[in-house]
């Protein structure tokens, strides 16, 4: 658009100022006044036209105000307890993982253990999010464009820069299409990832919410292949991941990540979710229907989102010694499970996918069901012969097929 047409000093001499394009609906952007120490009722209608570095500095800047406010309070009055990885962390590489000591998350308050759908109805009597006591909570109140939207500050980080984004909308912990736009959208517009944890999946609070982290966890650093079919779209598998995960282009197959969430919730089946801004991509772990018992011998904790994003933190040092890669590996494995097979089905009834059959994903569970121990679908094999043309060739000469060529 020519400067002219925005100016009124610039109308040409044949132009009536009623001509020019008024601004006066128009959405102002402010890309750079975005305030840490702003008013913290403003509600942000311009996420997505803010470049990312600017969104970036004011999230970690809020997070950094937030924990020195907090630093000479009482561990009950504090925003935010501690920063989970200064230097009193204490963590160590499990292969492709890490754990970590952290003995002052073991302050937060355990979560409810009945647990028993994953689609349980928002309750308003429970706690829930639009029941913060103090508003200073509030970080940051967003309008995308699937709802409204808080960014709330997280009391017991296990991440760096760990917050929470929240649906206004006194909604359940249940994910939607409309949540999975709404993270899409934030995410694009900075360097954060999210996880998610479904309800019986390790969430505490049943009112909508995702957790933010200032880092790429380690799963996500794995390098992707092409994995399984899934509703008839090819999705990418994170090659040694010792469990089951399935990884889709946000872009692209979105409504393919929403029919699969909707299948877990018609078979009640647990999961969990990482969201990251690199390409946007969406990992979805399903859960199997009940807790595996092992897990617990080789972990003190309910194995959830940021286990299986891949970081397993303890609070004490038995624990901590006690968990080895191994072990890591196998918590992935038995905290895992297909998705419902109904969305692995291609033109048939047993749900077999001749992509997954060699089990590029280097993942010791396999995609494709087996009988005694094989694939229904057999291994490829090098011929010498068109097998067509040889059975043609034999016919026409009049000669018996009851033998195969050299």
């Amino acid at each position: 658009m020519s400067q002219s047409s925005t100016n009124p000093e610039c109308v040409s001499n044949d132009q009536s100022p009623h001509e020019v394009l008024s601004r006066a609906s128009t959405l102002e952007s402010e890309l750079n006044t975005l305030d840490p120490n702003g008013d913290y009722d403003n509600v942000t209608s311009n996420w997505a036209l803010r470049p990312a570095e600017y969104n970036d500095s004011f999230l970690r800047g809020s997070f950094a105000r937030l924990l020195k406010e907090s630093e000479m309070l009482p561990v009950e009055q504090r925003l935010v307890a501690y920063d989970a990885c200064d230097e009193h962390e204490v963590k160590a590489g499990l292969g492709m993982f890490r754990k970590r000591l952290d003995a002052r998350r073991n302050t937060k308050p355990k979560k409810a253990n009945k647990q028993l759908l994953v689609c349980t109805p928002f309750d308003p009597d429970a706690f829930n999010f639009s029941k913060i006591r103090n508003p200073r909570e509030r970080i940051l109140q967003l309008r995308l464009h699937s709802g409204m939207y808080t960014i709330l500050s997280n009391k017991f980080p296990l991440f760096p820069k760990h917050m929470l984004l929240v649906a206004q909308s006194l909604v359940s912990q249940q994910m939607t299409l409309g949540h999975l736009i709404g993270i899409t959208e934030l995410l694009q517009a900075c360097s954060l990832s999210a996880y998610f944890n479904s309800w019986c999946a390790s969430a505490s609070v049943n009112h909508f919410h995702c957790h933010l982290i200032d880092e790429l966890p380690p799963t996500a650093s794995l390098p992707l292949v092409p994995g399984p079919l899934i509703n008839g779209q090819r999705c990418l598998v994170p090659q040694g991941f010792p469990g089951f995960c399935y990884v889709f282009e946000a872009s692209t197959q979105l409504f393919v990540v929403d029919a699969a969430v909707r299948a877990m919730q018609e078979d009640n089946q647990p999961h969990n979710m990482l969201f990251t801004p690199r390409r946007s991509l969406i990992y979805i772990f399903p859960k199997p229907l009940e807790r595996p018992e092992r897990s617990f011998e080789l972990y003190p904790e309910t194995v959830g989102g940021p286990e299986l994003i891949g970081s397993f933190t303890v609070y004490n040092e038995i624990d901590y010694n006690a968990l080895t890669q191994a072990s890591a590996e196998e918590l992935c494995r038995i905290n895992t499970a297909p998705l419902p097979s109904r969305l692995l089905r291609r033109g048939g009834n047993h749900g077999v996918d001749d992509g997954a059959v060699q089990n590029v994903g280097g993942s010791s569970n396999s995609f494709v069901p087996s009988s005694r121990g094989r694939p229904l679908v057999p291994a490829s094999r090098s011929v010498d012969f068109v097998p067509g043309a040889w059975k043609k060739m034999r016919a026409a000469e009049g000669i018996a097929m009851t033998a195969t060529p050299a």
